[in-house]
């Protein structure tokens, strides 16, 4: 076989010694995120967020915050919170009074969401999020 004739990716080794190392994957690599939450505050957060994403999809357009923006800096929020107790709450605080000068009406979500012991979050995240709202 040449390469001329390989059409959909593959390695052809010929010759003498060949080593390999690293990660290797015969097919298709999946890879899996460990989040510092369990399964069911999880879940709840992220339902907690989906909803708060429909709400940033119903909010009229405005002139001076982009909905990507809003959208950007929630993900983050998001995605740092679902560390658990590895989050880092001084960017957890900034994100909120970033999006509390963007949409308020999006922050008090946010904050309340997070300041819930259902939505699962790490207790310096709810007790950032508490003192944001006030």
């Amino acid at each position: 076989m040449t390469n001329e004739q390989l059409t959909e990716g593959g390695v052809s080794i010929t010759g003498g010694k060949v080593t390999v190392g690293g990660d290797i994957v015969g097919r298709d690599k999946i890879t899996t995120v460990t989040y510092g939450l369990d399964a069911s505050a999880l879940a709840e957060l992220t339902k907690q967020f989906t909803q708060i994403y429909q709400r940033i999809d119903a909010r009229p357009k405005d002139a001076n915050v982009d909905k990507a923006e809003i959208k950007d800096t929630v993900q983050k929020i998001e995605e740092e919170v679902k560390k658990g107790e590895q989050a880092n709450p001084a960017k957890v605080e900034r994100w909120l009074k970033f999006l509390a000068g963007m949409a308020d009406d999006i922050f008090q979500v946010v904050a309340s969401t997070l300041a819930s012991p259902m939505a699962g979050a790490a207790k310096a995240i709810q007790l950032i999020a508490q003192k944001a709202k006030t």
